[in-house]
């Protein structure tokens, strides 16, 4: 069998005292078998790369985090919106299902009967009617489409009252504010006396910054879209603040169309009937929730 030798492995005769390759000294110790190579098995898959296995790893936990984030996410999103409309609706007292039903119906509507036609809501009240419920003389009556109002309505005209006249009023009223009997204070009621006595101020305030141009009291008509009219009058007057300062107890019924709402000191009434609505503007008339419930009630029915 041939020898090697110890140092570099290469090839040895048997009587050989020093390897020819590297010049050391041979020794019986030092021949070795050179070692047969190991054979690597035909055709073995190399082994796997651990840190492939990481990765993928890593992937979908991330994809799994982004996941129960983003659900997470929406879901906080929609219960944030959720606790956002439940504190309107308790601010306001309106469904937010039944605006959105208003809002659908009356884009359906506008959709279907965009008829275009201009009606002088004048027609549905004269101005000797409005003289006798509002309890003054109504001297011209105006429903031209303008650029406050370009539908329906109707604006009614009193002859301005001078400084000294305004003035009259409004102490008046305060004077009759002051001798009227105490009661015991009531919850969402103010006096009907101060109502009163802050149109009169209004009034005085209106005429002097329009010269008299002002109209004394007026009136809207909505044909096709009265429940969503309503809704949106329910909805800023709460806001508004209209359920804590009223004319009258929040719960007293109007008894006029099939809902009504009044607005804050009966500053304005809304009625709707069948499909249709009707705002009046009772800013400057005195005792406005019998005022405003009568001439509700004449235009109603003409509609």
């Amino acid at each position: 069998m041939p020898s090697f030798c110890g140092s570099c492995g290469a090839p040895m005769g048997d009587q050989a005292g020093f390897c020819g390759g590297c010049g050391a000294r041979s020794s019986a110790a030092g021949h070795q078998q050179a070692p047969l190579p190991q054979a690597r098995p035909p055709f073995a898959a190399p082994p796997p790369v651990a840190a492939g296995g990481s990765i993928v790893k890593i992937v979908l936990i991330a994809v799994g985090v982004l996941f129960v984030l983003g659900a997470i996410g929406v879901g906080g999103m929609y219960y944030t919106a959720r606790r956002y409309v439940r504190m309107a609706e308790e601010a306001t007292g309106v469904k937010a299902g039944d605006v959105i039903g208003s809002v659908r119906e009356a884009a359906r509507r506008s959709g279907k009967s965009a008829s275009g036609v201009k009606r002088d809501g004048c027609l549905l009240l004269t101005k000797e009617e409005a003289s006798a419920i509002l309890e003054i003389e109504v001297i011209r009556t105006d429903g031209t489409p303008n650029e406050q109002e370009s539908g329906e309505h109707c604006d009614f005209f009193v002859r301005p009252g001078t400084v000294e006249e305004n003035a009259a009023r409004v102490k008046a009223s305060a004077e009759a504010l002051k001798n009227a009997p105490q009661s015991e204070a009531k919850p969402n009621q103010i006096p009907p006396g101060a109502v009163d006595m802050n149109k009169n101020v209004a009034r005085a305030t209106i005429e002097a910054a329009r010269n008299g141009e002002a109209p004394y009291f007026a009136f809207t008509v909505d044909r096709e879209n009265g429940k969503l009219t309503l809704q949106a009058f329910k909805i800023a007057d709460r806001l508004g603040g209209g359920d804590l300062v009223s004319g009258g107890p929040a719960s007293a019924p109007l008894g006029v169309g099939d809902q009504a709402a009044i607005g804050m000191a009966e500053s304005r009434l809304c009625v709707l009937k069948d499909r249709s609505a009707v705002t009046l503007d009772l800013t400057q008339v005195t005792n406005g929730r019998a005022k405003g419930i009568a001439v509700a009630k004449a235009i109603l029915g003409r509609l």
